[in-house]
């Protein structure tokens, strides 16, 4: 080949797109012009890299991203958010979208997003309770109530009426809700200064485009094919007004119990009952809501389609719910003679473990139909599909842990010291508290006995050993084995955790709400006495271990806000859970994606559109090889057989494939460089990882995977030999796992040869020029047919 000629046919662009961290990141903008030839990280030997002559001459272009994903402190503050973040994730979790059963798809759904809600009952409930019922109606009983006299908070709720301090107390929720949905509104500057890429009429006739080739038999929809799939996110279009009715309408809830339940006993129901049908009926129209009626001919007659009167309307509501609680009329004296907690207050704690139940279940349901459905494709993800109700499981905990954690330091706050808790909270609480620490236990000796089984599996896998070899020798083969064998199966191992860990929590939590029913004195008095005992002293011990839990959260907190290095690893952490956009929850993190891959789609298609010789080989690694792929999916089609890809240790299928098999398809990631028309597929794929890379793996699309061997001279062909230590390399050749493709001398021929392929394929054909219509027929020529002026018809 020539490759001076080919050259001023030619313009080779590599766009450098580096993975997650500063080691790669600075691999990336700062490529070394030396190598190791020898030793390891803390001693070796380095010589000069020659540059390769024979690949042709290229520009490199570097995609600095990474640090949209480490932020700054405030940034810390999220971690307090986890659960939403969670429930998030689950939402997009799905295992399939069906082209012909997509009832279990909005089944799945619905699930999720009943989730979220729950979740926004919590957040919002945590702080009435504590402020309403702990506060204004337990501690403002001046006669019996054991609270801390000196407490600023219980002398006002006992100066003011029960009514107005019900009444005012629930601002402090509202507040709350109100703060939290300023925090997690979806402007972040870093993220949304990208101009689209599309027009919001082409992506909803993409959009309309992939659900009519999802209803043709054999197809599998493929929806990050759909063009601006990152700019419009259609699931969540009034995701944040139902929310914030959600805290509305539970915070009208909470007061309207009360005092329509004493309205009911003295005679007085007629506009209690009003006000709590007028609650209930928005409500269930926002359990219903969701993106299947924004889809519909009469979307636009859906009343919570129209945002801002959905929120009015839920604003009004409360309103009146306060104003009709802070009535002076009510002799609430007798009323908390009747129940010592608020009214209302523990009903609504169980009916949101009872919705979240219920949603989970609807979650598994839908899971279990469409893997069912095709069975072949459920044995290839994580847990047979079923990690989304798993990871749900979770996030509901997580936020059951936050809420017991505020409750029992709210009630220990109004507590005096050396007297038994002032205060009671509701079942479910209770429940959590008591559970927390028996989940603690039992899944830490789960987890030991699984790991003393692994070791012990290790000895039985581990590479034979030759008597002849040295102890040191012995030891460095069982490492790399064992690695191998980590990196093989331990995502299973990761995903089989978190279901083992999702089942003891349901089983602990039925168990022990079974237990406290039990102990109301339907049993026997003896074992009532037992159970209450064993509860009560669970409970306290639950409490011990959720302010130690506080405590290390506090510290991380800390660590992260004040500690840059903290924030980078951090970071890591944040590009795989902030990756999708928001779906179920409005408090979730935006995206960085929203922002990565439309900058990645203008990058490429400005460099192809401005110049026809141009070709690109996309260079990406890591989490850079996911921003890569999705924008591949988002370019124009007609543009990719100018595009080489080369990915290193790319997760696209190790972990988003298996976790997100609805979204990351077989069949997309194929579509790349496999099918009829040569027009519209890549010149080349190369996927390049190793067996020991716990976040890596192949694609498994034929042609595309490469394995590198690791732990060995990448210069030695003999990769036997290479395990062991020689004259040339005294000390063994360090593991690199999922660091290193870009400094292994192996990457240099595959990247030349990528760059040679790309040079040959040469500049493609120049269209034929069009010449504009003449304005009169020349002398002599007859006017065209079908022209009104006698010119060419154009």
């Amino acid at each position: 080949m020539d490759n001076g000629s080919q050259g001023r046919h030619t313009r080779l662009i590599e766009l450098v797109v580096p993975g997650i961290g500063p080691v790669d990141r600075t691999e990336a903008l700062e490529p070394p012009s030396v190598r190791r030839i020898s030793g390891d990280e803390g001693a070796g030997w380095y010589a000069a890299v020659e540059p390769d002559e024979s690949e042709p001459p290229v520009e490199r272009q570097v995609y600095d991203w990474n640090r949209l994903t480490i932020g700054g402190a405030g940034r810390a503050m999220w971690l307090c958010l986890l659960p939403f973040l969670l429930i998030n994730l689950v939402t997009w979790m799905q295992p399939g979208l069906p082209p012909r059963n997509r009832l279990s798809g909005a089944l799945y759904d619905f699930g999720a997003r009943l989730l979220g809600l729950s979740l926004t009952v919590m957040l919002v409930g945590v702080f009435g309770q504590a402020a309403m019922d702990q506060v204004v109606w337990q501690c403002g009983a001046a006669a019996r109530s054991p609270c801390g006299a000196r407490n600023p908070l219980v002398e006002a709720a006992r100066d003011m009426g029960t009514g107005l301090g019900l009444t005012l107390a629930a601002v402090v929720p509202l507040l709350v809700g109100a703060v939290m949905a300023f925090s997690a509104r979806d402007a972040k500057k870093e993220y949304r200064p990208v101009l689209k890429t599309v027009e919001f009429e082409a992506q909803r006739r993409f959009e309309d485009e992939d659900r009519l080739r999802a209803r043709e038999p054999g197809t599998v929809r493929r929806p990050l094919e759909a063009r601006g799939f990152w700019e419009y996110n259609w699931r969540a279009e009034g995701l944040a007004a139902q929310h914030l009715c959600t805290g509305l309408l539970t915070v009208a809830m909470l007061l309207i119990v009360p005092s329509f339940q004493y309205d009911m006993r003295h005679g007085g129901t007629t506009v209690g009952l009003v006000l709590f049908v007028l609650i209930l009926v928005p409500a269930a129209l926002v359990v219903a809501d969701g993106p299947w009626f924004r889809q519909v001919a009469w979307h636009k007659r859906w009343p919570l389609d129209h945002q801002r009167t959905t929120v009015a309307v839920c604003l009004t509501v409360t309103a009146c719910a306060m104003l009709y609680g802070a009535l002076p009329d009510r002799d609430w004296r007798a009323a908390r003679g009747e129940s010592w907690m608020l009214p209302g207050m523990g009903e609504e704690a169980n009916d949101v473990v009872i919705a979240q139940g219920l949603g989970v279940l609807l979650m598994i349901v839908a899971c279990l139909v469409m893997c069912f459905r095709d069975l072949d494709r459920a044995k290839k993800m994580s847990l047979y599909g079923l990690l989304g109700p798993v990871v749900a499981v979770l996030a509901c905990f997580i936020g059951w842990l936050y809420t017991a954690a505020f409750s029992l330091w709210a009630q220990g706050w109004l507590t005096p010291d050396g007297h038994p808790y002032a205060t009671q909270l509701p079942r479910a609480v209770r429940v959590i508290a008591a559970a927390f620490p028996l989940v603690v236990a039992l899944g830490g000796l789960a987890a030991g006995a699984n790991a003393l089984w692994k070791v012990w599996k290790r000895r039985q896998q581990a590479t034979s050993a030759h008597p002849w070899e040295e102890d040191e020798d012995r030891k460095h083969r069982r490492e790399i084995s064992w690695t191998e064998i980590a990196g093989r199966d331990g995502l299973d191992w990761y995903d089989q955790g978190l279901a083992a860990l999702a089942s003891l929590i349901v089983a602990l939590v039925l168990t022990l709400y079974l237990a406290n029913w039990a102990g109301d004195g339907t049993l026997q008095t003896n074992v009532h006495r037992t159970t209450a005992d064993v509860l009560k002293q669970l409970t306290t011990f639950g409490a011990l271990t959720l302010v130690a839990l506080v405590a290390v959260a506090l510290i991380t907190v800390r660590a992260v806000v004040l500690r840059p290095e903290t924030r980078r690893n951090t970071g890591i952490a944040w590009a795989f859970g902030v990756f999708w956009p928001r779906a179920a929850h409005p408090f979730a993190p935006a995206a960085w994606t929203v922002r990565t891959v439309p900058e990645l789609v203008h990058r490429v298609e400005h460099l192809l559109d401005s110049d026809r010789r141009t070709r690109i080989l996309l260079h990406a690694q890591s989490m850079g090889s996911v921003i890569a792929v999705a924008a591949l999916w988002q370019i124009r089609a007609e543009l990719r057989p100018r595009i080489a890809l080369l990915t290193t240790g790319s997760p696209i299928r190790a972990v988003f494939g298996r976790h997100y098999p609805g979204y990351v398809t077989v069949e997309s990631l194929a579509g790349l460089v496999h099918g009829d028309d040569p027009t519209r597929l890549l010149v080349r794929w190369v996927n390049i990882h190793r067996e020991t890379d716990l976040l890596a793996g192949p694609i498994g699309i034929p042609g595309v995977d490469e394995k590198w061997d690791d732990g060995v001279d990448p210069m030695d062909p003999d990769a036997e030999r290479s395990h062991a230590r020689t004259r040339a390399q005294p000390v063994f050749w360090p593991l690199e796992r999922h660091n290193g493709y870009r400094r292994d001398p192996r990457i240099t021929e595959v990247r030349s040869t990528l760059l040679r392929t790309l040079a040959e394929s040469g500049p493609p054909p120049s269209p034929a020029p069009v010449l504009p219509p003449p304005r009169r027929p020349a002398p002599g020529q007859a006017p065209a047919p079908g022209s009104p002026d006698g010119g060419a018809s154009g």
